[in-house]
């Protein structure tokens, strides 16, 4: 679901807004609702993802159904929040291997 994911981002007047852009088959295949709960948990997982600090604020979700997409917007809050540590993600695309003789 989460490579299917339209992100987008505006700050207006030092409040940031976040929406997520989710295709109607991809997040009814996890879900049975459109409900406030899901809209949690894939904000936090998308965040956690994307090593992203924000705290969400208040959370609306709403499905277009003529458009076939489901859409999540917060504000998220970055002042005053504790750093989390990033995760190590080897780089295999620059790891030589030699094979011995």
């Amino acid at each position: 679901m989460f490579n299917s994911i339209r992100e987008k981002r505006i700050v207006r007047d030092g409040q940031y807004e976040l929406t997520l852009q989710i295709p109607e088959n991809e997040y009814f295949n996890a879900y049975d609702t459109i409900k406030a709960e899901a809209a949690h948990e894939i904000l936090s997982n998308y965040l956690t993802l994307k090593q992203d600090d924000g705290r969400v604020g208040e959370v609306n979700i709403s499905h277009n159904k003529s458009g076939h997409m489901v859409k999540i917007t917060t504000q998220l809050n970055y002042i005053g929040n504790d750093h989390t540590e990033g995760w190590y993600t080897p780089d295999t695309l620059n790891i030589f291997r030699h094979d011995e003789d």
